[in-house]
């Protein structure tokens, strides 16, 4: 095996330290995605900034325990945001940039606390609880405001739709092996409501995400003839509560004649012809600042400021070459990791089997992302980037599980 960067660490040694940092990191996640301070009146006092400058003094504070959980996928996150902060000031659009470049930073504070404080099976349990929750809560929200979310990240139908899809694979997953009846209801209620949101949203990308997701479930599953009958369950449900309306609007998926999806595919036009033009990248956030100079004749005049509509073709002509090798490489590390403990994790134990129910719940979570993705511009979202500090913490947990024949490697 090839030398190791997830390697197994004595995570258990940092545990009694980091239990506030956790609460924090907890905290921040229920800012981030919920977004209370958008309906309390408590914004004036930026709670998300304070939390912030909280995990930065938590990190600070705990240098050697950082240092400890360096990562490949840390290191390509690294590598991502110095990137973007090179491109600042030679950005035609330099406010794009370096806000660019101050989300994934943010982004960052996120990552490397979830690494570093979910260092037990029961943080990792509790982590997803909270994961879970909040897209029940997203869920809800959409449904009681015909498919939009609260802002943000939620925007429109399509955010919300996507991010529900990342989310989906764990319930289901969770749901087939958790043995508590309250546990079960849980689960079963929280696929349930984002099946629902998802319908309610109208989003046709949403629509692929979830077809994608589900198809990827029934693949990755070792219990093939029961996901399939589950899945058939949930699809004839959702068949039979969905009107015409609904019906028709997603038989036009495939249809490229579809003005929507003619203008997409000529903005992916544009976004490579960009590529062409600019092979290092205009800088982060700066599509929008360059796609008049690209539109042609294929737009009427005056469209500066349109987004790629795609997370592929917001990435290619933003940072260009050396961006997406360090972006697929960052792919790459989460599927290794993800194969890793999908093989290592077949043991009849409890926790292993609930890692092993991550591991494949990964797997349709990605391709939900990126099977929506594909049709929005999400590339400075958090989802991605926050699943993939999941990844690497759930791979470390594995390593803290006792009588693990432990392999020396995960990702190199």
């Amino acid at each position: 095996m090839m030398p190791v960067t997830n390697s197994p660490v004595n995570l258990k040694a940092h545990s009694d330290n980091t239990k506030s940092w956790f609460i924090f990191t907890l905290i921040f996640l229920v800012f981030d995605y919920g977004r209370p301070q958008d309906l309390l009146p408590i914004g004036f006092m930026r709670p998300s900034m304070i939390l912030m400058l909280c995990l930065l003094f938590f990190i600070g504070s705990n240098f050697a325990a950082v240092t400890a959980c360096k990562s490949n996928q840390t290191r390509m996150i690294w590598y991502i945001l110095l990137l973007l902060l090179i491109y600042v000031p030679f950005a035609k659009n330099n406010y794009m940039a370096f806000h660019a470049f101050k989300n994934m930073f943010t982004y960052m504070l996120f990552i490397i606390s979830v690494i570093v404080c979910v260092n037990s099976i029961e943080r990792l349990k509790t982590l997803f609880k909270v994961y879970i929750s909040l897209m029940v809560y997203v869920a809800i929200y959409s449904l009681l405001h015909n498919g939009v979310g609260s802002g943000n990240y939620f925007e429109d139908e399509n955010d919300v739709s996507l991010y529900i899809n990342m989310v989906l694979p764990f319930c289901f997953f969770l749901l087939l092996i958790e043995k508590n009846i309250w546990g079960k209801l849980f689960y079963g209620a929280a696929l349930v409501l984002g099946m629902m949101a998802v319908v309610v949203s109208f989003s046709r990308g949403g629509f692929v995400g979830l077809v994608v997701m589900f198809v990827v479930v029934w693949l990755v599953s070792p219990r093939k003839l029961l996901i399939l009958f589950l899945i058939s369950l949930l699809a004839g449900g959702a068949y039979l509560l969905t009107d015409e309306e609904y019906k028709q609007e997603m038989s036009t998926v495939t249809d490229t004649s579809d003005s929507t999806a003619d203008d997409r595919l000529k903005s992916w036009g544009s976004a490579w012809d960009m590529f062409l033009d600019n092979p290092l990248g205009v800088g982060g956030g700066n599509f929008p600042s360059h796609f008049a100079d690209y539109q042609g004749d294929k737009f009427e005049k005056g469209m500066a400021g349109r987004s790629a509509h795609s997370l592929w073709f917001t990435l290619i002509p933003e940072l260009g070459i050396v961006g997406i090798i360090l972006y697929m490489r960052l792919l790459l590390y989460n599927c290794k990791d993800i194969l890793f403990v999908r093989k290592v994790a077949r043991h009849k134990d409890p926790s292993m089997i609930y890692i092993y129910a991550l591991s494949t719940a990964f797997m349709a979570s990605l391709a939900g992302h990126f099977a929506s993705a594909t049709f929005i511009s999400v590339f400075y979202y958090p989802h991605f980037w926050y699943l993939s500090g999941i990844i690497v913490a759930t791979v470390r947990v594995y390593h803290t599980l006792p009588d693990v024949n432990k392999i020396s490697t995960s990702s190199a």
